[in-house]
């Protein structure tokens, strides 16, 4: 080699050598925490323990860790432990290997060889394997890969197939899978490449030595990334390589390839290292990081990363903030105002001065006064733009400035108030108005001016925002109200009405409405109809003061505050001012969500301002924050796995592995549902609504309450959905469900109950009918008791009749049924008809009476009563007239043949005998006849046939009289 050659050679590795050093001792260029937030978890945090082993995350959507005291499922919001034990399968709680597959399940290993898979709700012991499994994978076929600390590789067929011992005598650490179905084995003895052709050992003179490998993953250009002893290294096209010379001295525990295409490092007492777009970072104890020792890196569905370590958990997610403080070159922390221009540049002005943001560079402008007079320090208050180009600038102690062409400097007013300027605004005339704590300065182009003040139609002197409606009316927000500028006047609105609402920090100008923040929540005054309209803590709104208020390009409005800030969908906000809503959603944002404080500031205008591109810039205390509404998007999705975690029936917990006909028992009191949306950056936002069917009809809204609660159900069956969704995508919902049936008590049952109700109906018929026969058999005997008693009635009445008409004595007819017969014959009698009357006397009746007593002359008048009665007949009516006297009455009978009748009975009463009185006594009558016919009247008859009567009683007596009937 001659001299040239060699100084050429020498010289070469000289320059590499120093390079190589030169980037070896170069610091990583970046942290870790300025572009991701961190959660983190320990044991106080429900971790079993500390170590965390191994992450993976199932298609149902839970994550999963391993740790050395079983097995922790997370759901966002609280951990589950399973251990040791019948529930789980596992032989010992000490688990180091986890794996989920495509199909939902889960296998895990760990201490004393123990394996288990786990289904939906279902653990399945597996067969155990001799000694501590490092690590599992299942390929395509369903073959069983198992890796173990000191004895090797073991494959099984299928679960219960038989070991099969791949790689003897060698620690595998961790087994993975690449994208022609090839498994590699990081081992204690380099790496292996298994397929269906054999395995392949990758041999030392391949470049790598002999030395072990932690880790193995396979990038998106097929190029395997190793973790070893000695740091990272690329093996492609069978050679290795160096990743990065910064991590050539690292043991390197776990490899993660995300999918944004970035390298994640764990490495053993140094922490947590990310490579992507050139760019190494790093993530520590001191940055955050609960130890230096990674076991496990994992991104789940949400792309957020899990780093497991020995002394917790932690959690990145993209931080959906940017933040721009001094250490980025502002000239403060204390951001008072921000305005972003046309041109895409952002002014900001914060206590310790002015600055411009343009394409991520940073630009300081000093101001200049009149005089060549410097100051060396500028507390910037408010900004404005400017007609001729260019940005108004308002300070807190020298007034006015304004920048153009990359100068900042002094403006002379005239007549200004106070130089405390905290609002300013240029309207399309040229006219610029100055917002000072002493008043309201308008300027006219031609260089008159004019002042408002509390004096003239201002509430209040301190004033803190100013807009221009389409009107062109100028908006006045003062610490005591509002007041509307229009012809020169001012007209102060009343707002005090809404809640006692005074300061007004800030407005929106729309066509139709002016919004205006307030230290009672936000106000729509509505310019057809002058109406005002709040949305404050009565409407949901959880704090009073609000600063700011600025719409982005998708519909929301944002609201700053003290308290961080507040989204809302314009479309809510305006259906709770017109009345349609009573509550409005709101997403909040904080410290959580990667902003340096949750305290932005107000009182001087804009304190935030969206540009060309729809990006939102915020004053804050802690430094300037951009985010754009579509980041939240990218990082926060509306669809995300949602699960029914537990059921408790009564005091049980329902066993969730068999949901197919879940039958519960009868006299169910109490069924409490636990649901969850597996989203894990937002899991706070998340709100949720039930229904069971079977008994709602209409949603219940839960909040972000994850249970439901239903007690007394009635038997029959039920399913329970709930959905899960953020507040601004509640039409984009996430679904559980759970079908369930309550048996019923043996008398629920629906064939019991038809049984019990024909029964029922039965029993009511045969009620029925018993009742009826009762009361037929009660009608049958109250007719025969009415029969009897009408019976009775009649029989009294017609002895009553009897009584009326019968002489009691004789048993004759009485003189009454004498005048009702005679009646009836002549009302029956329609042409005259013969008519006798006789009428008959006891001779010397008062001689009897006088001689044997009055019982005597009674058995006298019975004994020819009876005489009577046997010539009693159809036309022979014979009665008893009174005392001793008889009357006769005969129709159709002729005169001889009356006069016969007349003789017999006188012959028969004549030749009675009475020996109970006395064998001597001999009674006779005297009988007086009259014939005629019907045409006479019977009075005169009577009177007729008493005559004959007399006539005989004057003659003798005991003979018989018939009265000539010469004239009626």
């Amino acid at each position: 080699m001659n001299l040239i050659n060699f100084i050429t050679v020498k010289l070469s590795h000289l320059f590499f050598t120093l390079i190589f050093v030169f980037t070896a001792i170069l610091p990583v260029q970046a942290a870790l925490s300025d572009n991701y937030l961190y959660d983190t978890w320990t044991s106080r945090d429900g971790l079993p323990h500390n170590s965390i082993n191994a992450i993976t995350q199932t298609q149902d959507g839970y994550l999963w860790f391993a740790t050395w005291e079983g097995i922790a499922r997370f759901n966002g919001k609280e951990f589950k432990i399973f251990t040791r034990g019948s529930e789980s399968g596992l032989i010992d709680s000490g688990v180091r290997a986890l794996y989920a597959d495509s199909d939902g399940s889960l296998f895990a290993g760990g201490s004393r060889g123990g394996l288990v898979q786990r289904t939906p709700y279902h653990w399945q012991g597996l067969a155990p394997i001799k000694n501590l499994i490092n690590t599992v994978l299942r390929d395509a076929e369903g073959g069983l890969w198992v890796g173990l600390q000191g004895e090797g590789l073991f494959f099984r067929a299928h679960d219960k197939a038989d070991n099969q011992l791949i790689i003897p005598a060698v620690t595998v650490y961790k087994l993975a899978m690449s994208k022609n179905g090839e498994v590699l084995a990081a081992t204690s003895k380099g790496l292996y490449i298994l397929s269906s052709a054999g395995s392949k050992h990758i041999e030392p003179l391949h470049g790598l030595g002999n030395t072990p490998i932690y880790s193995v993953v396979e990038d998106p250009l097929g190029r395997l990334i190793i973790g070893s002893k000695n740091g990272v290294w690329l093996y492609e096209k069978g050679q290795f390589s160096r990743f990065h010379q910064q991590l050539n001295d690292l043991r390197v525990a776990t490899i993660l390839v995300d999918r944004q295409g970035g390298y994640w490092f764990g490495t053993f007492s140094q922490g947590v290292y990310h490579f992507s777009n050139n760019q190494l970072s790093s993530f520590s104890e001191q940055d955050g990081l609960p130890h230096n020792d990674v076991l496990a890196i994992y991104q789940d569905r949400e792309n957020s990363i899990w780093i497991g370590t020995n002394g917790g958990l932690l959690r990145l997610r993209q931080a959906p903030f940017t933040t721009w403080n001094q250490h980025d070159g502002l000239k403060g922390n204390f951001i008072r105002t921000v305005l972003a221009l046309p041109n895409g540049e952002v002014v900001v002005g914060s206590s310790n001065g002015l600055n411009v943001i343009s394409e991520d560079q940073i630009d300081s402008y000093p101001p200049a006064l009149a005089h060549n007079k410097t100051i060396t320090k500028l507390s910037v208050l408010s900004l404005a733009p400017r007609i001729a180009g260019g940005v108004w600038v308002g300070s807190a102690e020298h007034g006015l400035f304004q920048l153009d062409n990359k100068v900042l400097k002094h403006v002379e007013l005239q007549g200004l108030p106070t130089q405390q300027i905290r609002a300013i605004l240029e309207d399309p005339q040229g006219q610029l108005w100055i917002g000072t704590t002493a008043g309201l300065v308008k300027y006219a182009k031609n260089g008159t001016r004019q002042l408002f003040t509390s004096e003239n139609g201002l509430p209040d002197n301190y004033i803190m925002a100013l807009s221009l409606d389409q009107q062109g009316q100028v908006w006045v927000g003062t610490g005591v109200g509002v007041s509307i500028i229009k012809d020169h006047h001012a007209q102060p609105l009343n707002i005090q009405a809404n809640e006692n609402a005074q300061y007004v920090f800030g407005f929106y100008p729309q066509e139709k409405y002016m919004w205006m923040t307030t230290d009672r929540g936000l106000i729509r005054y509505r310019f057809s109809d002058q109406n005002l309209a709040m949305i404050g803590q009565k409407q949901g709104l959880p704090l009073d003061k609000l600063f700011q208020i600025i719409p982005d390009s998708m519909g929301n409005f944002w609201l700053t505050s003290n308290r961080g800030i507040w989204r809302i969908t314009a479309q809510e906000a305006n259906a709770v001012a017109d009345g349609i809503r009573s509550e409005i959603n709101f997403i909040h944002y904080s410290e959580l969500d990667g902003m340096p404080t949750a305290q932005l500031n107000g009182g001087s205008n804009p304190a935030a301002s969206i540009d060309a591109t729809g990006q939102l810039w915020f004053a804050t205390a802690k430094g300037l924050i951009a985010t754009h509404p579509q980041r939240f998007k990218q990082i926060i999705a509306p669809q995300f796995p949602m699960t029914i975690d537990k059921i408790k029936v009564d005091q049980r917990w329902l066993d969730l592995g068999d949901r197919h006909n879940v039958t519960l028992p009868p006299g169910v009191q109490r069924i409490t549902f636990n649901f969850v949306g597996l989203s894990f950056i937002a899991s706070k936002d998340i709100l949720y609504r039930t229904k069971l069917e079977g008994l709602e009809t209409q949603w219940i809204k839960r909040g972000s309450m994850g249970v439901a609660e239903y007690t007394n159900l009635a038997p029959g069956k039920y399913q329970f959905r709930v959905n899960a969704y953020y507040p601004y995508d509640e039409n984009k919902v996430n679904e559980a469900n759970f079908s369930f049936t309550i048996q019923p008590y043996w008398w629920q049952r629906i064939e019991v109950q038809f049984s019990l109700f024909i029964l029922f109906l039965l029993t009511i018929g045969l009620l029925v009918h018993w009742r009826l026969y009762h009361l037929r058999q009660s009608e049958l005997r109250l007719k025969h008791e009415v029969a009897q008693k009408t019976q009775a009635l009649q029989i009294q009445a017609s002895a009553f009749a009897r009584q009326a008409r019968e002489d009691t004595l004789t048993g004759l007819h009485n003189r009454l049924a004498f005048d009702e017969w005679v009646l009836k014959i002549y009302s029956l009698s329609h042409s005259p008809s013969t008519l006798s009357i006789v009428m008959l006397d006891i001779d010397h009746f008062k001689r009897i009476n006088d001689t044997y007593t009055h019982l005597a002359g009674d058995k006298v008048l019975q004994k020819i009563g009876q005489v009577f009665a046997q010539f009693e007949q159809r036309n022979c009516f014979i009665a008893r007239w009174g005392g001793e006297e008889f009357v006769l009455g005969l129709i159709g009978w002729q005169a001889e043949q009356v006069y016969t009748l007349c003789k017999k009975i006188n012959l028969l009463i004549k030749h009675q005998d009475y020996p109970e009185i006395s064998a001597t006594l001999t009674v006779s009558v005297s009988i007086g006849i009259v014939n005629a016919d019907t045409s006479y009247d019977i009075e005169h008859l009577l009177h007729c046939a008493d005559k004959a009567l007399f006539k005989v009683k004057n003659s003798g007596r005991d003979g018989i009289s018939v009265y000539p009937l010469l004239d009626k």
